[in-house]
């Protein structure tokens, strides 16, 4: 009976140490795969070429292969992605990854690019994606959102800008180009939970690149020119170009003024044909085809970084506001110029107008904008700072955006009007993107997401140096001076240092105002808003929820109540209101007075 009994406790004991080498070889991918029985009639499509699948509403990755995440652009790394879409489709694929961005490569939870690739690292072979409504790509950007606590506030407002251009026509087609494309233009995303080895790392918004195919453009066509970078007056809008500053991301194919191939990693002057290198007697046909298309690009681009000397030189020989309505309109596609404008107010974008933006053209001719990486809207800054809805406008006078702002104030009222009419300026319709994206990730990856980056400035309060405290009169920043290391500030000095208000509790000298430049965030913060700041944009832009000037649906009517003229307190008319109280005339003979901070 005891050897029995014996016998029994050994096959016991066994069993249990089998359980525990089991479990302990249970990576948290494959508990949570278990949990949510995502192998229940899965299917598997690891190998095929061609995958088409539903947009995910939350998808499964899996890094494996790995030793470490990439810390730099530099860095390719190879291993595989398995993927469970939600929706029981699964595949395992071999893919190589890279970090992505540029200043939030300084944060620890880097974005990364992954591009799928056949067994032996071919990128070319990789296979194709269908998702959704999205165009093909073998190629997608996985966004961290570190200083979001919504780990998607950008994608929200992707999805907020698709509603925008509803109502437009596709954008090549207002230039007189006709090509069936699911490209948008700009991006979109859906969340995901990554995990790296089995391990859970962090939560990801899978992502649209900017590819040539969202941007439904032709890789070999001289006119389909697609510009990345820092596009400001200094590197192209007001002459001068700074070959360096941006890339010239289609068409491909193309060669610098040294004889090489075009690198947009490394981006410099095009050539043409003053460059010794544009014929060489070694150039064969498709060569000197590049080299020809390689000039005609240049040359376009030449031509629209002059734009602004000459309607500046028009504006001083006397011309019209209809004629040079009419000239800026030969130059810029103004459709989107509008709806970008009225955006980057609504959504507060506060990087969105030196790089974070993307300018093309497919006659080579007229230029439009479309926005790209919102991660710094909706309140939320580029240190994670959260500021009020009525912070006051960045006003976007930089490149062609001067223009808009001197002859194009009435048009981007109405069309701030139009939106608001047709629901898309609405807190209900924003906020349910913003509940969509909440409820799709869910409460339990958001607590796993807290735990594994405890340390993401979302999540945390600002620490302050001795002598100084948060200032939170958001009404006094933008005439504040900026933080100087050193000058001596007294009780009651009040600086500003980056994207927010900091004063001098005692005397200091050369001590930064702070430890850890943090704000906890929320979602209800973020609910409370977006009515807040269309409330705040009511304001500025004359308009009147209860007296709107049409209703979905429906024509707008004459007798519809609207603004007629903006005036100051000293009764001189203006476009654009500042900083002041303003009267605010309406064509029903009322009046209101506006105080814009």
């Amino acid at each position: 009976m005891r050897v029995n009994t014996y016998k029994k406790l050994v096959l016991v004991g066994l069993l249990l140490l089998e359980c525990c080498c089991l479990n302990a070889q249970t990576t948290e991918f494959e508990q949570m795969v278990a949990e949510r029985h995502l192998k229940a009639g899965v299917r598997d499509v690891s190998k095929e070429d061609k995958i088409t699948i539903l947009e995910p509403q939350f998808a499964y990755v899996n890094l494996t292969g790995f030793t470490t995440m990439p810390a730099n652009k530099q860095t390719d790394l190879k291993g595989w992605m398995e993927v469970y879409d939600g929706h029981g489709t699964y595949f395992k694929k071999p893919v190589i990854i890279s970090a992505q961005g540029n200043y939030s490569l300084k944060y620890p939870k880097k974005n990364f690019v992954c591009d799928f690739c056949d067994e032996t690292w071919d990128e070319e072979e990789g296979a194709d994606f269908k998702i959704g409504n999205w165009v093909k790509q073998s190629s997608f950007h996985f966004k961290a959102f570190y200083t979001d606590f919504l780990r998607g506030i950008g994608e929200v407002g992707y999805k907020v800008y698709a509603g925008v251009v509803a109502d437009r026509r596709p954008y090549w087609e207002r230039v007189g180009y006709y090509e069936e494309s699911k490209g948008r233009c700009f991006p979109d995303g859906f969340p995901c939970a990554v995990y790296l080895n089995g391990d859970f790392y962090g939560l990801f918004a899978w992502q649209l690149k900017k590819s040539r195919k969202n941007m439904n453009m032709e890789d070999d066509a001289a006119e389909h020119i697609h510009l990345d970078g820092t596009l400001d007056n200094q590197s192209i809008f007001r002459g001068a170009i700074r070959w360096s500053s941006f890339e010239v991301r289609n068409p491909k194919g193309l060669y610098d003024k040294n004889g090489n191939k075009y690198n947009g990693d490394s981006p410099t002057e095009l050539m043409d044909e003053t460059s010794k290198y544009y014929k060489e007697e070694t150039d064969n046909p498709d060569i000197t085809a590049a080299k020809e298309m390689t000039s005609k690009v240049k040359k376009q681009i030449v031509a629209m970084s002059k734009y602004w000397s000459e309607l500046n030189n028009m504006e001083k020989q006397g011309a019209s506001t209809e004629e040079m309505r009419a000239e800026i309109e030969k130059r810029y596609e103004i459709e989107s110029m509008l709806d970008y404008c009225v955006f980057f107010y609504f959504s507060a974008n506060g990087d969105g107008s030196l790089k974070n933006w993307q300018w093309f053209t497919y006659d080579g001719k007229k230029w439009m904008v479309t926005p790209y990486d919102l991660d710094q809207t909706f309140g939320i800054n580029l240190y994670a700072v959260v500021r009020p809805p009525t912070m006051g406008l960045d006003y976007l006078v930089s490149g062609p955006f001067y223009w808009i702002s001197r002859y194009y104030q009435n048009d981007l009222r109405k069309r701030y009007g139009e939106l608001r009419d047709r629901g898309i300026f609405n807190a209900e319709y924003v906020c349910s993107i913003i509940d969509d994206w909440y409820g799709r990730v869910g409460d339990d990856y958001y607590a796993l997401e807290k735990e594994r980056w405890p340390q993401s400035p979302c999540y945390r309060e600002a620490e302050c140096n001795v002598g100084w405290e948060v200032y939170n009169e958001w009404d006094n920043y933008s005439d504040t001076e900026n933080f100087d290391a050193t000058k001596t500030y007294f009780k009651g000095d009040v600086v500003k240092l980056e994207g927010r208000l900091w004063r001098a509790t005692s005397m200091v000298h050369g001590v930064k105002p702070y430890k850890v430049n943090a704000n906890i965030d929320t979602i209800e913060r973020l609910r409370k808003w977006v009515p807040g700041r269309l409330a705040f944009l009511d304001e500025y832009y004359g308009y009147d929820p209860n007296h709107a000037s049409s209703i979905a649906g429906q024509e707008i009517t004459d007798s519809a109540r609207r603004l007629v003229g903006i005036y100051t307190t000293s009764g001189v008319q203006v476009d654009v209101p500042t900083h002041g109280l303003y009267i605010y005339i309406y064509s029903d003979g009322t009046t209101k007075k506006v105080l814009i901070r």
